[in-house]
This record gives C-alpha cells, sequence and structure tokens, in this order.
C-alpha cells in the first residue's frame, strides 16, 4: 500500500491503489502523510488555488503527495500545476486564514461524484495536533 517512508515518487499501482480508498480512508492518509512528509499538497489554477463552491461553502481541496494531486488534475482535466506548502506555514498561515473565512478542506478528493470528506481548519489543526 501507501509507503510507510517518505517517496519523492509513486508507482503507478500505489496511486491506482489510493484512489480506491474510502473517504474516511483517504482522510486517515492525508492527515498520516502530511505530518511524515512535513507538507501538504494543493493544485494551484490560474487564478488562484482550485477550490470547490457548493452553495454556501466554499472547500480547499487537500492532497498528501503531488502525485495524488496530479492524478486528481488528470482525472477533473483541471489546468494547473501542483503546489506543496510546508506543514509549518500550513498550520500557522493557512489553516488560521481559512477558518477566519469559512473555508472547509476536502481531503484528497478523487472525483467530484464520488464521496469525499470535509474538515474545518479547527478539526484539521486538532487532528495535526493529535498525531
Amino acid at each position: 500500500m501507501f509507503p510507510e517512508t517518505v517517496a519523492d515518487k509513486l508507482t503507478d499501482a500505489v496511486i491506482e491503489q489510493a484512489m480506491r480508498l474510502s473517504a474516511e480512508e483517504r482522510q486517515e492518509l492525508v492527515v498520516s502523510y502530511i505530518v511524515k512528509a512535513n507538507e501538504i499538497w494543493l493544485v494551484q489554477g490560474n487564478e488562484g488555488f482550485v477550490m470547490f463552491e457548493n452553495g454556501d461553502s466554499v472547500q480547499l481541496p487537500v492532497f498528501p503527495h503531488k502525485d495524488l494531486a496530479q492524478k486528481f488534475e488528470d482525472i477533473n482535466e483541471i489546468v494547473g500545476q501542483c503546489a506543496n506548502v510546508a506543514l509549518d506555514e500550513f498550520t500557522q498561515t493557512w489553516l488560521p486564514g481559512l477558518e477566519k473565512n469559512g473555508v472547509e478542506l476536502v481531503m484528497f478528493p478523487t472525483t467530484s461524484d464520488v464521496e469525499n470528506l470535509v474538515m474545518t481548519a479547527e478539526d484539521l489543526a486538532a487532528a495535526l495536533n493529535g498525531n
């Protein structure tokens, strides 16, 4: 399954296996792997970071690894690039800003028609502190 240690490149088999995880398993993977890797991955489009808007809620998709963010771009035909943020910067700057603006986090989404788990910035901060 997913590497126990930080890997620069994931094999196609690992990517495919990760894409088939349940929403709960994908959430656990994000929380555990970003602590090990000391970074989190986002998708950046031409006009800023890719966000989902659903009624009144705005959500930022987050990924544990560049290759999984890239796979999300590819299957959803998003023109953009993967961007990593150091975990310290993410927890100290991003999470408070996201919380203030009411932006939730979508934990390693695969496609929009698949169940994806959403966390508040406050919940993710608490989960990371629990690790």
